[in-house]
């Protein structure tokens, strides 16, 4: 590695010191970006094709993008031994006069040094110290595609994951849904009641067999409805992560089915709509039992859709008189449903709303359980 070309190779051996698995390959893939012309123009177009060549995690996108604002702008004459070693990689095909690099110093021009984002000596080091390109030359005709870039940072303060990305694994789920318990008592008599043993003893001052009970059982049942309409499929994995689950919940019985948009007349076996059911015959199947709806309730593409949360809150008081408890998750933050439909939703008197998420998710089994 020590004869790799100095181009960055401080960021490279950061990532590297940092556990990123990275190898020569990536390292010789962003050389030859730059020689394409890709991340020409200064420190945030570099930085951007380093997250784009070697960022694959949240993880990896915000180590790299604290390397470059840890970077200390460099003096000239180092810019000049940058130039140099620029120029023998052979990486740049035009560079700019010289005079016109001297002659603007602000920072937004991406000069910098990175022998280490906390060194404060980079300004004396020679043209072998250097870790990581700092001067650029415009992109010219035939260079290559720019790397994207939006034109204007994103109103919604948010983060978003481009990569699967689990919300709860399924052993957290499988967890969740044991804690999910109604104790009863049945099948055969196997368990030795030591209380009316003793009272019978008592009565007939003999005592001609022990007194026996049915073993304590989970008869807790659960439906969960599940939304796949357009608007859910970026969760299409976590609903099939929870229907996995529901098989290692130690539950008396648990359902899923599937709709879209709405419950409507009929409700579906699986995510393709197939098989469906009469939605008033499942809801008496599970009378008694707690069910779960997941969905974003339009508050995904931000409409208020007066009809359609209407006729959701007429469902939610049909499945009111068959379940004692019912809880609504919506993927999206409680933020997003704001003038939109799911709003109108949560404000229903037979439901309770809450984010989709690992706290929110151990509340709503409580709630399932009778614990408001």
């Amino acid at each position: 590695m020590n004869h790799l070309p100095p181009l960055l190779l401080g960021l490279f051996r950061e990532l590297l010191a940092n556990g990123v698995q990275l190898g020569v390959r990536d390292y010789l893939d962003g050389l030859r970006a730059l020689q394409l012309g890709f991340g020409h123009g200064g420190r945030p177009a570099l930085r951007d094709l380093a997250l784009a060549l070697w960022a694959r995690s949240d993880e990896e996108h915000r180590l790299i993008t604290r390397w470059f604002a840890g970077l200390p702008i460099a003096e000239q004459p180092l810019l000049d031994a940058v130039d140099d070693a620029l120029r023998a990689a052979g990486a740049v095909a035009s560079q700019p006069p010289r005079e016109t690099r001297r002659a603007s110093p602000e920072p937004a021009s991406g000069h910098g040094t990175a022998a280490s984002p906390s060194t404060s000596g980079a300004a004396t080091a020679t043209p072998v110290d250097v870790r990581a390109r700092v001067s650029f030359a415009g992109m010219h005709e035939g260079s290559g595609l720019p790397v994207p870039r939006l034109s204007a940072e994103p109103p919604i303060g948010e983060d978003y994951v481009l990569h699967p990305h689990t919300l709860v694994s399924l052993r957290d789920l499988a967890v969740l849904w044991r804690r999910y318990r109604r104790s009863t008592r049945r099948g055969p008599r196997s368990e030795l009641d030591l209380t009316a043993t003793i009272g019978e003893r008592c009565r007939g001052g003999l005592l001609q067999q022990p007194v026996y009970r049915p073993r304590r059982g989970n008869s807790a049942r659960l439906l969960v409805l599940a939304d796949v309409s357009p608007s859910m499929e970026p969760w299409l994995p976590f609903l099939a992560t929870l229907a996995e689950s529901l098989r290692f919940g130690r539950l008396a019985s648990a359902e899923m089915r599937y709709f879209s948009n709405l419950p409507r007349r009929h409700l579906f076996a699986d995510v393709s709509l197939a098989d469906p059911q009469p939605r008033d015959e499942v809801l008496r199947r599970y009378s008694g039992a707690g069910l779960l709806i997941v969905s974003d309730s339009g508050s995904v593409r931000g409409y208020l859709n007066r009809r359609r949360a209407v006729q959701t809150a007429a469902f939610l008081a049909e499945a009111k008189c068959l379940s004692p408890a019912i809880v609504w998750l919506n993927p999206m933050p409680q933020t997003r449903w704001a003038g939109t439909s799911a709003a109108l939703v949560a404000a229903g008197p037979n439901v309770v709303m809450l984010p989709l998420d690992a706290a929110h998710l151990l509340h709503a089994v409580d709630i399932l359980r009778g614990n408001k």
